[in-house]
């Protein structure tokens, strides 16, 4: 599923140009801001209410239907008046196409989400491969033939359409325009409302100061490198973010056990996803190019800046599940109203006096303030020491500055220098990846084997290895 992803971003991009980027960024981003703002938290409602009858459902489905007319219509009512800010005809157009989206997934079938609280991965991952497939042809059938920003925009509006037909295909229910459930409803989504909103400000604005701070083409740049700063994590990270909540709500009246299954899904995903991200930056430079063309060199920066922030940043992405699994969504709310207070104003600050490249270091500094707001939240949630989660990962970022060290010393000594960029790169790859197996191994071994993410990675890999022993020579 993250292939399709990676190779419509490789192939869009190839064919269009910075600027239809960041025309869509605006769009889009607006969209995602009002969608946040109304967020009642269908799917996370529908498993946490694990007796949820009829009333629960066919109200939470009204709620969504309201919800999405509602975010369409005020996206075309704003359309003019941000193409008159803007200064871009282009933008009143785009504001119509990405209200297709809302207008789309509001109606989608409450009851396709039980199969998240059921944890039967089986049916999302044949729905998530089937949208995401049918948005991929569509986004680049549309690129090849118009070389337009439209294709961005028919392939989101592809996806939420197959995303509608396939909720009620794999889970039949005929839902009813009900609000019997209404006061149990708002009681659980009231602070996820106001998550939602938070979340959004704090991740979703940026695009629209620095379209206006740098111009369209430093917002596609931005958005771009953005984009590509999440993609070795938010194929691995936000998966099994998914995969916890469940998980952890089945355990919210046992809080010891949760809190070790979130902090054995912290170590898990350090061990992956933080060198996946802090590898990407350190050949970035190389490897954006390679992929995209030289007109995104520009987006290059981003990347190195931003990415290996992230990959700190995503062993603990689920400690807002784990938060409000516990019944702490007040927290949640309160840790993003915090972020949402210093961020933004140093975000603006910098987008403004230092453009694309300030942006970046503003995002990457308020990172790390992120990480340890939400090492604060897993302390008072969890009521444990506040450095258990970072200490549970210390072989991860032990393997992780092993790798940087190598990989940069290869550059400095020249060993690698003068090759071909793809052999550069590829070789680069894998002397980080064997620098980092190896020191995590190493670092493992000398604190005598401990019961951790290495010892499951080496029975996962167990019959495998066998198989491949007791093969006739």
């Amino acid at each position: 599923m993250g292939l399709f992803g990676f190779l419509n971003t490789i192939i869009v991009a190839r064919l269009l140009v910075p600027d239809d980027f960041g025309i869509v960024a605006i769009g889009l981003t607006t969209m995602q801001i009002l969608t946040n703002l109304s967020d009642i938290g269908v799917s996370q409602a529908v498993i946490k209410f694990r007796d949820a009858d009829r009333a629960d459902l066919d109200t939470l489905f009204s709620l969504s239907a309201i919800r999405g007319a509602v975010i369409a219509a005020l996206l075309a009512a704003a359309a003019p008046f941000a193409a008159a800010f803007y200064g871009d005809p282009r933008v009143f157009w785009v504001f119509l196409g990405v209200a297709a989206y809302p207008l789309l997934t509001g109606f989608i079938n409450p009851r396709f989400y039980e199969f998240e609280r059921l944890l039967d991965y089986s049916k999302e991952f044949i729905a998530a491969v089937a949208n995401k497939l049918a948005g991929v042809i569509v986004s680049i059938a549309i690129a090849v033939v118009f070389r337009s920003y439209w294709a961005i925009i028919f392939g989101l509006a592809t996806n939420g359409l197959v995303q509608l037909i396939l909720s009620y295909a794999m889970r039949p229910y005929r839902p009813r325009i009900s609000f019997a459930s209404l006061r149990r409803v708002l009681s659980f989504s009231g602070w996820l409302t106001g998550v939602g909103l938070m979340s959004a400000l704090n991740n979703k604005l940026d695009p629209l100061v620095l379209a206006r701070a740098v111009g369209v083409g430093g917002a596609g740049h931005y958005f771009m490198g953005l984009q590509l700063a999440e993609l070795p994590t938010r194929e691995i990270a936000f998966p099994a973010t998914r995969a916890i909540y469940p998980g952890l709500s089945e355990l919210q009246g046992d809080p010891a056990r949760a809190n070790q299954a979130f902090l054995k899904g912290v170590e898990a995903m350090a061990a992956i996803a933080t060198p996946a991200a802090i590898g990407f930056a350190l050949v970035a430079r190389d490897l954006v190019p390679l992929l995209l063309g030289d007109k995104w060199r520009d987006a290059v920066p981003v990347v190195e800046i931003i990415t290996p922030v992230m990959g700190l940043q995503m062993p603990l992405l689920a400690t807002q599940y784990y938060a409000m699994a516990l019944g702490s969504t007040r927290l949640v709310f309160l840790r993003e109203l915090l972020f949402f207070l210093v961020r933004t104003p140093i975000f603006i600050w910098a987008a403004v006096a230092h453009g694309l490249v300030g942006a970046a270091w503003a995002v990457a500094a308020c990172g790390l303030l992120h990480i340890v707001l939400n090492l604060a939240l897993y302390s008072r949630t969890g009521k444990d020491a506040f450095w258990r989660p970072v200490w549970r990962i210390r072989r991860s970022i032990g393997a992780a500055a092993a790798m940087i060290a190598a990989l940069l010393t290869a550059r400095i000594s020249g060993t690698v220098g003068d090759w071909p960029v793809v052999a550069q790169v590829a070789a680069e790859i894998a002397l980080g990846a064997l620098a980092y197996a190896g020191c995590h191994l190493l670092l493992w071994a000398f604190e005598k084997r401990p019961d951790g993410v290495e010892r499951m990675i080496a029975e996962l890999a167990a019959p495998f290895l066998s198989g491949i022993a007791r093969r006739p020579r």
